[in-house]
């Protein structure tokens, strides 16, 4: 089941996907659940996230004996501000959280990033792996939001009119949240993105397979399968470079110079 916020965002998914799989020769079928959109779900968030529909559907499909798994997109654009994919990590906890399937978060449209090479802050698989979340807590100061909170702060002798005063504890208020946000999802350590262009087909073979691991499709005695292939999916090892591949190297090209790095 592929699920996405956004309504362009299966469109291109699923025509991309389709088409890879069928110059494979990968027999596929899509279900329709909102055709207005031709798309697997798109829908308000609200209902995969703490709506029982979206589940409830699922567990009545589970009882006829599919195999499900949920596949997350989200764009990468998220990626071009702190805020933005601070809120994207909760979505996606919640998600996974709540619908209580196998999950696959997905980072999408990786090859448009360059348009946002001046607004990330961080490599690749600091997205994807979801690592020290306290930078982007530290990124927030600069958000004109929390600007004013920041220099209220460190020069309290500045005299702030009621207005001032008001958009200060805001600012306050915002960070307070987005930390609190960011000390759930480490909590959990659940979250973290399998990058996508939908133009690389070694890319969409990654995503295929990650998704045949989630809901057991290589364990399935249909299939022929190695015996290493199967341990080393039992096992779950995956090297970040294999994880993230060669579109690290695509990104660090343009990503900016005094980006941080973080370990």
């Amino acid at each position: 089941m592929v699920l996405t916020s956004s309504g362009h965002e299966l469109p291109a998914f699923q025509g991309g996907f389709q088409r890879w799989q069928t110059s494979m020769k990968l027999c596929s079928a899509v279900c329709l659940m909102n055709p207005a959109h031709c798309t697997l779900c798109v829908l308000q968030v609200e209902l995969y996230t703490h709506h029982n529909s979206v589940k409830n559907i699922m567990e009545s499909l589970s009882q006829y004996g599919f195999h499900l798994c949920t596949v997350h997109l989200v764009d990468s654009h998220y990626c071009s501000e702190p805020g933005k994919f601070i809120s994207t990590l909760l979505l996606s906890l919640s998600a996974m959280m709540q619908i209580e399937l196998h999950h696959i978060n997905v980072l999408s449209k990786v090859d448009l990033l360059a348009q946002y090479g001046d607004k990330l802050l961080f490599g690749l698989d600091y997205y994807t792996e979801v690592l020290d979340l306290n930078y982007l807590l530290e990124a927030l100061d600069d958000d004109p939001l929390t600007r004013k909170y920041v220099l209220r702060l460190h020069l309290p002798h500045l005299g702030l009119n009621a207005m001032n005063q008001l958009q200060c504890l805001n600012g306050l208020r915002y960070r307070k949240l987005n930390a609190a946000i960011i000390s759930l999802v480490e909590d959990y350590g659940l979250v973290s993105f399998i990058p996508l262009n939908i133009k690389d087909k070694n890319n969409l073979l990654k995503v295929k397979n990650a998704v045949d691991k989630a809901n057991g499709y290589i364990y399935g005695s249909g299939e022929e399968t190695s015996v290493q292939a199967l341990l080393a999916c039992a096992v779950g090892a995956e090297y970040e470079s294999e994880r993230v591949g060669s579109m690290k190297d695509t990104y660090e090209n343009f990503a900016p110079m005094d980006s941080k790095d973080v370990e």
